[in-house]
């Protein structure tokens, strides 16, 4: 009951622009308007529920990663900060483009704490087009693959080892 009530008048401050971004902070709109029902406004998640975006590999390792894992989504198990999580993250690709993927990754990657590189519109095209025939959601499995990390067609992808932090 408390959840309800706590959820509620979270969207109605957001209905009323309670939470209105910074100027010039897409990326922190587009989180609060998509993202935060389920990790949060802090990013910290709910416990046993939605991972949390805060000190973990999983937002501040790859890029490539986590711009398929947003595109695509995810289910299934999935550990993050050593607790596991079951459940499902819808994918986005149809309803964000690739300026708004890359200013929500930027925005998550850069918030609370997480000190990660930013993300551009031209990497999630790349990721975007890579992976257009997909047609399913990630599984951490998948993700955790070279071939589904990093950015297609870069160098930098040719010369780095796969994020394999995740496997604890």
């Amino acid at each position: 009951m408390r959840g309800k009530l706590v959820a509620g008048l979270l969207a109605a401050a957001l209905a009323s622009g309670a939470f209105m971004a910074a100027p010039g902070s897409d990326g922190e709109a587009i989180y609060l308007s998509r993202c935060m029902s389920c990790h949060q406004v802090d990013g910290m998640g709910i416990a046993g529920v939605f991972p949390p975006l805060v000190e973990t590999d999983w937002v501040r390792g790859d890029r490539g990663r986590l711009i398929r894992l947003v595109l695509d989504g995810m289910m299934g198990e999935v550990k993050v900060n050593g607790v596991v999580y079951s459940g499902a993250m819808p994918p986005w690709k149809a309803f964000l483009s690739d300026d708004e993927v890359a200013e929500l990754l930027t925005y998550i990657r850069e918030a609370w704490g997480n000190d990660a590189s930013a993300v551009t519109a031209q990497q999630v095209a790349l990721v975007r087009k890579a992976t257009a025939d997909r047609a399913t959601p990630w599984t951490a499995e998948e993700l955790m693959e070279r071939a589904n990390q990093g950015i297609p067609g870069s160098l930098s992808t040719l010369f780095s080892t796969p994020d394999s932090t995740l496997r604890q």
